[in-house]
């Protein structure tokens, strides 16, 4: 019924609903919707066939009220508009009701987000994927204003000869001047030719870049600029070594050799002031390290140290945090904390000391992480203006206050409070920094002092003035309002670039908020004006797919479409009053009027045709109901096993049954094949009874002829059974043949049942010396038990087992003629012997008589049988080697059945002797392939249990120590499951000892030298070794200690650190522009063309 109303919510043929709603399965069921109003409408249109006003209202819901408010939109009334468009004030997670911002989101980033409030907020610098190094020492440079202005100054003829210095003036000019709250660094850093995605030092880029600046400068014209990296950044010391006997320093010591930076050792040393101290200290030459005096002619003890001569405006001193470990060939960071002041004297330090060399702090490069070969660099800048702090962190540009690191939360901003106190911020960076870094400030006699476990690199500005009484930090006249002509030109132009951009995302914006706006009000219009009340006349019908669309897209559909609610004749079907909306005449003209489309149906569009067709099926249901009723009690008699009287015929018994209990006909089922399809045979006869599923019931003539009617001509080539029908010869024949192949099979299996009832039971049986038994192999054994207890229904569903005499003679190695395979083991208790089962492995003894038999049933020469017996040796060098292992002897009385072995027989050993003897050659070779191939695992399971005491549980030991189980299952957790003190771990045979080892750290926090790994007693050594070396299976259960001899540290510096063997040669900045002579042949090349 519902097929033919297309899904109409009327009567099926069976009286039930043919629409299902699986909402709220657990309310009421309705009332007899037989008695409803649209119910009695088809009823009466069936009957007369003519179609009233009245009707049509009802069967299309037009009476329904308008609604006002509810939940949702309620799709069994046309007049419901409610939930097309959001409550007031309400939003949708798409379309035209979503939030405004999720609209202006589409247009994409907010270009004004990147720019910066002002200039005299430092810009930053993007960050390429692993430049960090490079951004925080070019923002170092930047912030220099003698530097910057210095590179402002260089003539344009040099920047358009000199590709390094024209990237490098073009980026200093954008950190000055453009809008930008960071600046693109990608063309320096391809300029420089430097890989983004390699980390590099800081330290070794600095000192690269200076000498590549040095040699590009030195041909500008520009004096300031030409020198400006010597002028600034440059030094001079002299190693001195002094004759111990004489006095005199060797000529050598005159010597002034320039630096740029000075490296500092930090190791053991707490502060600046030590390690500076450690730098000039005096070391003695004696022993093997006596020094060669020109002027006493002779190898004598002497002093050697390093005097500073001369002092350059801005220090630049590298901490060397990085040590080199020679057993490992590796790197490893110092992550101590070191003290630095926030003004420094070093007119102490020079050789010719002097007052005038009081320097304060500018910068501090940073290095965050625990790895040498890792991290991030972020560099605290002070600028120079006015003393404030900076965090440059690439594009992050991030104000510090007036301290280095972060001022105190409520702690004054002014400066002169601070250095009136003499304090800071004492613990962790406030303002949000990382503190993966300590930092904090002291006091000392020179005034602030600052500590971190991170700096990496302190430069100190002079601040003193020289002997002429001028300022040092005045090298070069820094202007900070202006830029050259030629640079500001181009910053004029990006910014004007930078604001039009701006300006048409922001109209691009302003346009589409409009046009939500508009869209958002002409959806509110029309769906206001869309209800028409029940009485109204002057309606019409519109999709309610298309008015959905319509009221939740942005852009709306182009036309209306009402195709989908028509039906074939191209009116309104009733069926389709759930997908679609009475409109009034008003809506209806604006939305015809603005998008076009159609058809137009009015209220006169309604489908008489269709409406009649559903008439007609729903009073057929109504009918199919009452006469199925009626029949009822004649199939349950017919399933009871009564026997109709008059004509009758077969049908099948379960497809009755399915019949009966089927409560709408319009979902099928297997039995819609038809009542009698179960019982055809092949050949289009009737099967015989005892077939599979040929089960049948005689139904009188009546209920046959409206089954039929009803449901069986709707099957195809449905055949008719009357009940005098004979079953079909050929079948019946074919399955007689089978019935007795099953009884003979039977009676064979019932036979070798009786004949081996003990071997049946699987159970144990008494073996006794001196007597003669037979060897079969154990999973033959097994798979011949499961075959002959297989009985009833299941007498021919298990295949026969292999032949024996194959299973036999696979037992015997061709190049020996010995058995490959060895007795199962036998245990001796309590003067008993007994043999160990098994359904799988090993070769598991049998009595002569069953030998005997087996012979006869299986059609096996009685004298290829293998022959087995039980005899005592008196220790265990007189045990054959192929014998199994024999279990300890009690110490009770032995049974009588043996003691005619010996009297002493707690020396005794029990052992079974085979006839062929066992090929441990052949076995051998056969163990030690298959334990390869177990061993050549991948992403398997072990289990790896942490002990806290002195020693492992025993139920952990034995576990641990426990020898493989074939195909045993392991554990499917995923790996570093922690259940407790347990973990289950995926390996490979291949993982070594050392990658196992970090697993277990990683997941209980035991650092890999604590780690007192172990299998059963045995401890796991030697780190390169593999799991398949240390005969480590899947699912094997290992134990671990702590031995907490050694600090715990961060499995990150192992990590991120290779072993020696894997690790590969520092390439630094080998093949950049950094260490090749291409500036310096530029620059020659240059002079040499003037």
């Amino acid at each position: 019924a519902g097929r033919a109303t297309g899904g109409f919510a009327w009567r099926s043929v069976d009286g039930t609903m043919s629409r299902h709603n699986t909402r709220n399965k657990n309310k009421r069921p309705r009332a007899d919707e037989s008695a409803s109003p649209s119910y009695a409408a088809l009823k009466r249109i069936h009957s007369t066939g003519a179609i009233t006003q009245d009707d049509i209202r009802q069967l299309y819901s037009v009476w329904k009220p308008v609604c006002q408010g509810c939940h949702g939109n309620t799709k069994d009334s046309p007049n419901c508009f409610c939930g097309l468009i959001p409550t007031t004030g309400g939003a949708r997670k798409t379309g035209l009701w979503q939030k405004n911002g999720e609209h202006v989101g589409s247009l994409g980033p907010d270009p004004s987000k990147d720019l910066r409030a002002s200039t005299e907020t430092p810009a930053g610098l993007t960050n390429l994927g692993a430049t960090c190094y490079a951004n925080s020492i070019l923002q170092c440079l930047y912030m220099n204003t003698s530097f910057r202005s210095g590179i402002f100054s260089l003539e344009p003829d040099i920047l358009k000869k000199q590709p390094v210095l024209d990237q490098l003036a073009r980026l200093f000019a954008q950190l000055h001047s453009s809008k930008m709250a960071f600046i693109d660094s990608a063309p320096f850093i391809k300029t420089l030719e430097l890989d983004n995605g390699v980390q590099q030092d800081s330290h070794e880029f600095l000192t690269l870049f200076l000498s590549l600046l040095e040699r590009s400068l030195s041909y500008s014209k520009v004096t300031v600029a030409k020198t400006i990296v010597q002028d600034l950044f440059r030094g001079s010391v002299s190693h001195v070594t002094r004759c111990s006997s004489c006095g005199r320093d060797s000529e050598a010591s005159s010597k002034m050799e320039d630096f740029y930076e000075l490296e500092l050792n930090i190791k053991g040393l707490s502060n600046l002031e030590e390690s500076l101290d450690d730098y000039l200290s005096v070391e003695a030459l004696n022993g093997e390290n006596q020094y060669s005096c020109e002027s006493c002619q002779k190898r004598v003890d002497a002093t050697r140290c390093i005097k500073l001569r001369s002092l350059p405006p801005v220090v630049n001193f590298q901490l060397k945090r990085y040590v080199f470990l020679p057993k490992t060939t590796t790197k490893k960071k110092i992550s101590s904390s070191f003290s630095f002041p926030g003004q420094l004297d070093m007119g102490k330090r020079l050789s010719d000391p002097s007052s005038n060399y009081i320097y304060d702090l500018a910068a501090i490069l940073i290095h965050k992480g625990s790895a040498a070969n890792s991290g991030h660099y972020v560099a605290h800048i002070k600028d120079e203006s006015n003393g404030h702090w900076w965090e440059f962190d690439d594009e992050c540009v991030s104000s510090l206050g007036f301290h280095p690191f972060g001022e105190k939360p409520g702690k004054s901003s002014d400066k002169a409070d601070q250095k009136s106190e003499g304090t800071s911020t004492e613990g962790s960076v406030a303002n949000g920094n990382n503190s993966s870094h300590h930092e904090a400030a002291l006091t000392s006699n020179m005034g602030e002092m600052f500590s971190s476990t991170d700096a990496y690199m302190l430069m100190y500005k002079r601040s003193s003035k020289d002997e002429n009484g001028i300022k040092s930090n005045n090298i070069v006249e820094a202007s900070n309002s202006s830029l050259p002509r030629h640079l500001m030109d181009e910053i004029d132009a990006l910014n004007a670039s930078c604001v039009n951009e701006c300006g048409e995302y922001l109209s691009k914006k302003d346009n589409l908020l409009a046009s939500i706006q508009e869209r958002r009000q002409e959806v509110k219009s029309v769906i206001t004006e869309a209800p028409a009340t029940p009485d109204d006349d002057s309606y019409f019908w519109i999709s309610l797919d298309w008015l959905r669309q319509w009221a939740d897209n942005a852009t709306p559909p182009s036309s209306i479409d009402n195709s989908p609610i028509q039906c074939e004749h191209g009116k309104v079907p009733a069926s389709k009053v759930t997908s679609m909306k009475r409109l009034s005449a008003k809506a209806w003209e604006k939305l015809l009027s603005k998008y076009g489309g159609g058809p137009t149906l009015r209220k006169d569009d309604v489908c008489k045709e269709c409406l009649k067709d559903v008439a007609k099926t729903a009073v057929s249901a109504d009918v199919y109901r009452d006469r199925k009723a009626s029949l009822k009690n004649l199939a349950e008699a017919a399933l009871a096993g009564s026997i109709p009287e008059g004509p009758s015929y077969f049908i099948s018994k379960a497809w009755l049954s399915h019949w009966l209990r089927r409560k709408n006909v319009d979902i099928t089922f297997d039995a819609d094949k038809g009542p009698t399809s179960a019982l055809r045979c092949s050949h289009g006869n009737l099967l015989p009874e005892h077939a599979s599923g040929a089960k049948r019931v005689s139904v009188p003539e009546s209920l046959w002829l409206f089954l039929y009617e009803t449901i069986a001509r709707e099957a195809d080539d449905v055949v008719t059974f009357p009940s005098d029908t004979q079953p079909c010869e050929i079948c019946d024949h074919k399955l007689s043949a089978v019935a007795s192949v099953e009884d003979r099979l039977r009676a064979v299996k019932l036979k070798q049942r009786q004949s081996h009832e003990k071997l049946i039971s699987g159970k144990g049986f008494a073996l006794n010396p001196g007597q003669k038994y037979y060897l079969v192999p154990s999973s033959w054994l097994s798979e011949w038990r499961a075959y002959i207890t297989a009985t009833g229904k299941n007498v021919s569903s298990l295949p026969e087992p292999q032949s024996l005499e194959v299973a036999i003679n696979s037992l015997k190695c061709e190049k020996h003629s010995r058995l490959l395979q060895r007795p199962l083991d036998i245990v001796y208790k309590r003067g008993g012997i007994t043999q160990k089962t098994s359904n799988t492995d090993g070769l598991a003894i049998i009595s002569e008589s069953d030998w005997q038999s087996f012979s006869e049933e299986w059609n096996v020469e009685h004298a290829d049988g293998a022959c087995a017996e039980i005899v005592f040796s008196k220790s265990s060098e007189d045990k054959p080697h192929e014998s199994s292992e024999a279990m300890v002897i009690s110490d009770k009385d032995p049974d009588q059945s043996i003691n005619g072995a010996n009297d002493d027989l707690e020396d005794c050993r029990p052992y079974v002797r085979t006839d062929p003897e066992v090929c441990e050659e052949c076995i051998g070779e056969r163990e030690s392939c298959a334990l390869v191939e177990k061993l050549n695992y991948q992403n398997e399971d072990i289990h790896v249990y942490l002990v806290r005491g002195k020693e492992a549980p025993k139920s952990i030991r034995e576990a641990s120590a426990a020898l493989p189980v074939p195909d045993r299952r392991t554990s499917k957790r995923s790996r570093r499951t922690t259940t407790g003190n347990s973990i289950s771990l995926k390996v490979s045979g291949s993982t070594t000892v050392y990658q196992l080892k970090l697993m277990i750290w990683e997941s209980l926090g035991i650092v890999k030298e604590n780690q007192k790994l172990h299998k059963g007693p045995l401890e796991i050594e030697e780190d390169f070794a593999t799991l398949a070396d240390k005969c480590i299976f899947p699912g094997d259960v290992l134990w671990v200690k702590d031995s907490e001899l050694f600090e715990d540290r961060d499995i990150a510096d192992e990590i991120s650190e290779p072993k020696a063997d894997a690790l590969p040669a520092e390439e630094g900045f080998r093949g950049t522009l950094l260490t090749s002579s291409v500036s310096a042949q530029l620059c020659q090349d240059i002079v040499s063309s003037e």
